[in-house]
């Protein structure tokens, strides 16, 4: 009996690795790999299902994220499903994995993976957890929440933190998608919760507190061996991180732009080359869209062949391929069954990555399910591929609702495979077990070519804190020959709180430019102690690498302003000051002295007068005027007051800037003082201006540019003048700047001049005016007071505004508005929503829909060329389905997402504004207002800020549209067609 048993399961081991030795035969057959190269299985189902990221411990273990909830809220029949960590282990050292087990279970969206001090940490919004085996069974039975406040959006594929990657900095680094959470760290109670609106997330894993710097990505990071990170979205495929943006941090008064820039040569459009047969949904679906019924680009008509559903970016950093391809970056292609390789070139301070494949893409199948979503650097020094082996891997919500009827959306659930790409001639190393490894052992592992055994014999040494590591770790970076593991050991010292002046002296003059930059980075905690450093930083303005030099223009900022340093940042303008990121690094730096700068500069006739000088001294002229410090300010002004006539242009714009970004009580002050002496520049400006202002013959550009230049004028002396801009004959954009620029004054008259003229008005000019009646609590009271006069009409104040004033920071006007306002009161929800049912019932009639739509909704909502796009955008709503819409526009506030929560802003002067948080940064956040209009404020000058709680769609439509219009609006919005939205 007991041969027969054996004979059974001898047999049964024999017909489960035929079929799997059949499958990866099918697999594989379906892929094309560039010459020189194969590709190879090493785990599938049913070892793992849905994978989407891995990570490998020090000992070679592969722990697989698993995310089976994909796409499972668009599933017709829903399954409760939830995710998971495998460890797959190769127990007879082949390179192939043969035992799972389920590490840790139970995970909501699990999303990233890092392994750490013999644990995980996990990604699974809302949290961040650590899970641990401390029994040795293989399974975690510790699961601790790290941070939390994690958002997963709604309806949305996209994990709201992914990418989990081990940095130079030891630290933890995450891309955050689109989340735009409040993160607090669960161990520091003490520590208020952070916006990570747009931003990377890096942690200390041993203090488990986290830190906000750039970011800007969807899903993916990718760390090279310098340290640099890209990102990428769905249809930007290669994005570099220009800069970090704690340097604007320390800066309060910079505006900078994004820092995440695409560098793939043709970006979205870069040309794909598909191997797989379209599917049949993604046809129809780009006919749908070139006929105009469903939204999305159509790309000129064609379904495929291009960006739009990249993911997974990353660096190959091993050393089992050639030497050409390290430092090659690769990006997933799912929706396109392919993997692309850019080759990354220099250009300015930045990159640009070229395609890297002429005529082909490096991996390409036939497989329609082969789905890349992420990559890995393996032990073994080959680059891993994670194949989720989805029938859909589109987010459904982006499948019209008629084709998504016909899809499968979880096909493939039970699938997953993780490949890797090795040489030709590539045999299978024995790994080693660096958990096992001594002190001394990690510390050679730094000279290691593959990039995953120097960052995990660093994370290893940054775990054990032995110190006895220290000197072996400064021989290596003072004499290693390989200049990155210099560059790594610094940090390494760093982690150990052991990098002393000497070592940092000697790599600031490395031969190596990069290691340069990132003695940099490490000095600039210690320039202030350090005379020797400071010094050395001083002497490197003539360094011979731009890459250095961008470096060094954030780090001196570090230093106390004095004049050696702003001498060494004039030089570093006139040298480099026309790149747009070197501008910005230099006035990162310069929250003190600015004006010493411009001064200095100023000095110099040709640098004046040469074009890139004079924007960038009007970039100083405008930061030293927002920094608001008398004496720089004044060096400004004397220098301006010493050019000549024949510049009168730039000197006129460089003292506009300087005055524009003063406080307006400062500029008052300001102008008072130096009355004066700025009357022959400003009295010139300003006659100017007025004459221009109202000149209805010349270019509508110069004639904006004029009324901007009257803001300057002491109300009463331009009263006249904009009183005629305001009249009818005016044309829109006329009215609408003169509005924008009485808003800038205090003058209790300009309330009165826009009321009387409020008759005149026509609707769209009504809802301007009343934004710049509301940015002040008196002219506010001047409003209200015309509308219980009945000189202005209760309904000239849209619902969203009536709702933001009842909750004013003035509680008297507030209460004024509540009580003009009273017999709005709103019903219960619930109560209108059922009332309002029977219109789902009703066939409505699109035209009259339509024009509902303009009456109601149009004043923050745009359609088909209607309206104004400050609300949510509608071309997608018909994916809602009737009943979802009609609880939307009813019951704005039983489901409110944060990006359509009304705030409000009060500033220093005075002015209050409210509307949406469009976008924020480190410094500065946009509001956009109900009339549409964005409005972006440094954060230094606002004095509170604070959320309604609720939608910024109001309640009580219901009051506008009885149930036989809801039928009419809603069929309208049924038949939307096409929009334009980039999706997977």
């Amino acid at each position: 009996m007991r041969s027969l048993c054996l004979s059974l399961l001898t047999g049964l081991i024999l017909l489960q690795n035929a079929v799997a030795d059949e499958k990866t035969t099918d697999a594989l057959s379906s892929f094309q790999v560039k010459p020189g190269f194969r590709i190879e299985l090493v785990a599938s189902e049913p070892l793992l299902r849905d994978p989407v990221a891995l990570a490998f411990d020090e000992n070679g273990r592969m722990f697989v994220v698993e995310y089976p909830e994909y796409n499972q809220q668009f599933a017709k029949d829903k399954q409760p499903v939830t995710g998971s960590i495998r460890m797959l282990e190769d127990t007879d050292d082949d390179g192939r994995y043969d035992k799972s087990t389920v590490y840790v279970s139970d995970l909501a969206a699990p999303s990233a993976v890092a392994c750490y001090n013999g644990g995980l940490f996990v990604a699974a919004a809302p949290d961040l957890l650590f899970c641990k085996d401390t029994n040795g069974d293989g399974k975690a039975d510790t699961r601790e929440v790290v941070f939390t406040g994690l958002r997963r959006l709604e309806n949305r594929t996209d994990p709201s933190l992914n990418t989990l990657l081990w940095g130079l900095d030891n630290r933890f680094h995450a891309c955050t998608s689109y989340s735009g959470a409040e993160v607090r760290a669960v161990k520091h109670p003490d520590e208020r919760p952070r916006s990570i609106g747009n931003r990377g997330f890096l942690f200390d894993p041993r203090t488990l507190r986290f830190d906000l710097t750039s970011g800007g990505g969807q899903h993916g990071l990718a760390i090279d061996d310098w340290g640099q990170e890209f990102l990428c979205n769905n249809s930007s495929p290669v994005k570099m991180l220009m800069y970090d943006d704690r340097y604007l941090a320390r800066n309060p008064y910079l505006k900078a732009p994004a820092p995440a820039v695409e560098i793939t040569e043709g970006g979205k459009h870069t040309q794909l080359f598909r191997i797989s047969p379209e599917e049949y949904w993604r046809q129809e679906r780009t006919r749908l869209r070139n006929e105009g019924k469903f939204r999305g680009s159509n790309e000129g008509g064609k379904s495929s062949g291009f960006f739009t559903a990249a993911t997974g970016v990353t660096i190959y950093r091993g050393d089992a391929w050639p030497a050409e391809y390290r430092g090659s970056v690769f990006v997933g292609e799912p929706a396109n069954n392919l993997v692309f390789r850019g080759k990354l070139e220099p250009k300015g301070v930045g990159l640009v990555a070229k395609r890297a494949d002429a005529g082909r893409e490096f991996l390409a199948s036939t497989d329609t399910s082969f789905r890349p979503v992420q990559f890995a650097n393996g032990p073994d020094g080959n680059l891993y591929v994670i194949d989720m082996n989805r029938d859909l891997i589109e987010g459904a919500m982006f499948l019209p609702p008629e084709l998504l009827k016909k899809v499968n959306v979880t096909g493939g659930d039970r699938r997953g495979r993780i490949y890797r790409i090795v040489r030709d001639d590539f045999q299978q190393p024995k790994l080693p077990r660096l958990g096992e490894a001594t002190t001394a052992e990690l510390v050679k592992l730094l000279a290691h070519r593959n990039g995953w055994h120097r960052d995990t014999a660093a994370r290893l040494l940054y775990e054990r804190q032995d110190r006895s590591a220290v000197p072996a770790l400064k021989r290596l970076a003072a004499e290693a020959e390989y200049p990155v593991t210099r560059m790594t050991a610094l940090h390494v010292l760093d982690g150990l709180d052991a990098l002393d002046e000497a070592s940092l002296l000697r790599a600031l003059k490395d031969n190596e430019p990069q290691v340069r930059v990132h003695a940099l980075r490490l000095a600039e905690a210690r320039v202030k102690t350090s005379t020797a450093l400071r010094d050395r930083l001083l002497a490197m303005g003539d360094d011979p690498s731009l890459r250095v030099r961008y470096q060094l223009a954030f780090s001196l900022g570090e230093l106390v302003s004095s004049p050696e340093r702003n001498q060494v940042f004039a030089e570093l303008t006139v040298r480099d000051g026309s790149d747009q990121w070197m501008e910005l690094a230099l006035l990162s730096s310069l929250a003190k002295g600015a004006g010493s700068v411009f001064e200095a500069l100023a000095r110099q006739k040709d640098y004046r007068q040469w074009k890139q000088g004079a924007r960038f001294l009007i970039a100083l002229a405008r930061q030293t005027g927002a920094a608001g410090q008398q004496q720089e300010t004044e060096a400004v002004l004397k220098s301006l007051l010493a050019w000549s006539d024949t510049e009168r242009q730039q000197q006129e714009a460089a003292l506009l800037a300087l005055l524009a970004a003063q406080p307006e009580k400062t500029r008052r002050a300001f102008l008072t003082s130096h009355q004066q002496t700025l009357k022959p520049i400003l009295g010139r400006i300003l006659e100017e201006s007025r004459a221009e202002a109202l000149n209805t013959k010349l270019p509508l550009k110069q004639r904006l540019t004029a009324i901007e230049r009257l803001g300057f004028a002491p109300f009463r002396e331009v009263q006249e003048v904009f009183s005629e801009l305001l009249e009818p004959q005016q044309v829109n954009p006329v009215q609408v700047s003169a509005m924008l620029t009485l808003s800038d004054f205090q003058d209790e008259q300009i309330a009165k001049l826009l009321i009387s003229r409020w008759a005149k008005m026509t609707p769209a000019l009504r809802t301007k005016a009343a934004e710049v009646l509301l940015s002040r609590a008196a002219w506010s009271g001047a409003l209200i007071d015309a509308i219980e006069a009945g000189t202005i009409g209760r309904g000239d104040l849209s619902p969203a505004r009536v709702e933001l004033l009842k909750q004013h920071p003035d509680k008297t006007l507030a209460s004024r508005v509540s009580k003009l306002y009273a017999d709005r009161a709103l019903a219960r929800r619930d109560e209108v929503v059922q009332q309002y049912q029977e219109s789902l019932k009703r066939n409505g009639a699109v035209p009259q829909g339509k024009a509902v739509f303009k009456k109601v909704c149009s004043a923050c909502h745009r359609l088909e060329g209607v309206g104004t796009a400050v609300g949510a955008d509608l071309k997608a709503i018909r994916d809602r389905g009737k009943a979802g819409v009609l609880l939307h526009i009813l019951d704005p506030n039983r489901e409110v997402k944060p990006q359509y929560m009304s705030y409000t802003l009060v500033l220093e002067s005075g002015q209050v504004l409210s509307g949406m948080i469009a976008n924020e940064s480190v410094n500065s956040i946009t509001v956009r207002k109900p009339d549409g209009t964005e409005t972006t404020v440094l954060r230094i000058n606002i004095e509170e800020i604070r959320s309604s709680g609720l939608s910024f769609m109001p309640e009580g439509l219901e009051k506008q549209i009885d149930k036989a219009a809801m039928a009419d609006l809603l069929s309208y919005l049924m038949s939307l067609q096409a929009g334009q939205e980039t999706s997977r």
